[in-house]
C-alpha cells in the first residue's frame, strides 16, 4: 500500500446523503487508507474554497454532483481520477472534458444489477399472468378460469437496446429457454450470437413478435425522444407487457395511454415516466393496466453500498497501477442512458 507521505490527495463533491448511502463504514475506512482526503464537499463553491484544491488528484462524485465545467476543472490542475459512485456520467462532464485526459470510473455496472433483476422478475410475473389473475380474483372472487396462454418458459421476449443492463437481462432470462429478440442499431450479428440473442432490423417487428418488451435504449435528447410510438405499440400481441426502466422520454406516453385505454389486454410496468413523477392529472394513475413503480428498479437503500465498494475497489487498482475494470471512455459515455 502507498506510504502515507505519498498518498494522493482526494476530495469529494456530492450530496451528504449520497455519500452516506454509497460508502459503508468499512469502504470509507479503506478510502482513508488509500488517499489523503482533504474534505467532502456538498457544493461546487465549497470545493473551490478547499485549501488543497490545486493538489487534488482524486475526486469522489455521485448523486448531487454538479456538472464539472471548465472553470471548476481548471481549478484542479492535478486532477487525474474521477470516481463516480452512480450510473451515467453524461450530465457530469462537458465535451472538452476529454482533452484533459482525466480517467473516469463509473459505478454503472453495480447500479445496473438491480435493474436487470427487476426486469427479470417482472418478466416472469408478466408471463405467469400474475396481474391478470390478481385482477380477476379481486373483481369476481373466483380463480382465473383459463391459463392456456400463460407460462414462464420458452416465450419470446423483446429488448429495445442491448447495452449492459439488457445483456444482464438476457443472461438471466436464458435459464427459462426464451427466444430473446433484440433491436439495437449498434448491435452486430457476431455480438448477438455471442450473447445468444436474435437481432432484428425493425423495431416494429420486435413489438409484433414479443410477449414481453423491455426498454433499455439510451435517451439521447432530440434523437431518441418518443422512440416508441403508436405504430410500435399497436403491434403488441394479445396480453403483452411493456416494461420501461430506462427513461420515460423514450415512450410516447399519450400514444401509450391511447393503446392501454383501447386494449385492456395490454399492460405497462413503468418504473420511469415523463415527467417523473407523472403530473397529478396524468391518466397513468387511473388506468388499471398500468403499474407505476416509482423509480425503484435502480439501486435503492442498502443496494447502493455496492456502488461505493466498486469505486473504492477501482481506486485500489488505480493506485496499484493495474488495469481498471470500470473506466468510461468518451465513446462509451455517449451511448449510456
Amino acid at each position: 500500500m502507498t506510504a502515507p507521505s505519498t498518498r494522493p490527495v482526494a476530495a469529494g463533491l456530492l450530496d451528504p446523503g449520497a455519500l452516506a448511502s454509497v460508502l459503508a463504514p468499512e469502504d470509507l475506512a479503506r478510502m482513508h487508507a488509500l488517499v489523503t482526503i482533504d474534505r467532502m464537499h456538498s457544493s461546487a463553491d465549497a470545493l473551490r474554497g478547499a485549501a488543497r484544491l490545486a493538489e487534488v488528484e482524486v475526486l469522489l462524485t455521485g448523486w448531487g454532483t454538479p456538472a464539472l465545467d471548465a472553470d471548476l476543472l481548471g481549478s484542479m490542475p492535478s486532477l487525474r481520477l474521477i470516481l463516480y459512485s452512480a450510473g451515467s456520467i453524461r450530465h457530469l462532464i462537458s465535451d472538452d472534458f476529454w482533452q484533459r485526459d482525466i480517467t473516469v470510473v463509473s459505478a454503472a455496472d453495480a447500479n445496473n444489477d438491480p435493474v436487470a433483476e427487476f426486469v427479470i422478475a417482472t418478466t416472469v410475473l408478466a408471463l405467469k399472468g400474475e396481474h391478470r389473475s390478481q385482477a380477476h380474483l379481486r373483481a369476481t372472487h373466483t380463480l382465473l378460469p383459463s391459463h392456456a396462454d400463460l407460462g414462464i418458459y420458452e416465450r419470446q421476449v423483446g429488448l429495445v437496446g442491448f447495452g449492459s443492463i439488457a445483456r444482464k437481462v438476457a443472461a438471466g432470462l436464458h435459464r427459462f429457454d426464451h427466444r430473446i429478440l433484440v433491436w439495437d442499431p449498434y448491435l452486430d450479428d457476431a455480438v448477438a450470437a455471442e450473447h445468444g440473442v436474435h437481432r432484428l432490423d425493425s423495431l416494429a417487428e420486435l413489438f409484433e413478435r414479443s410477449q414481453v418488451l423491455s426498454v433499455h435504449a439510451p435517451w439521447l435528447p432530440g434523437v431518441t425522444d418518443h422512440l416508441i410510438g403508436l405504430d410500435e405499440l399497436r403491434r403488441m400481441p394479445a396480453g403483452a407487457t411493456l416494461i420501461n426502466t430506462a427513461r420515460g422520454a423514450l415512450v410516447d406516453e399519450s400514444a401509450l395511454v391511447q393503446m392501454l385505454r383501447s386494449r385492456n389486454d395490454l399492460r405497462a410496468v413503468l418504473d420511469v415516466t415523463w415527467p417523473e413523477p407523472p403530473g397529478d392529472d396524468s391518466p397513468l394513475y387511473r388506468l388499471e393496466n398500468v403499474e407505476l413503480t416509482g423509480h425503484v428498479a435502480g439501486s435503492v437503500g442498502l443496494e447502493r453500498r455496492r456502488l461505493g465498494r466498486l469505486v473504492v475497489d477501482e481506486l485500489e487498482r488505480w493506485i496499484a497501477g493495474v488495469p481498471l475494470r470500470h473506466r468510461v471512455t468518451e465513446a462509451a459515455a455517449g451511448l449510456r442512458a
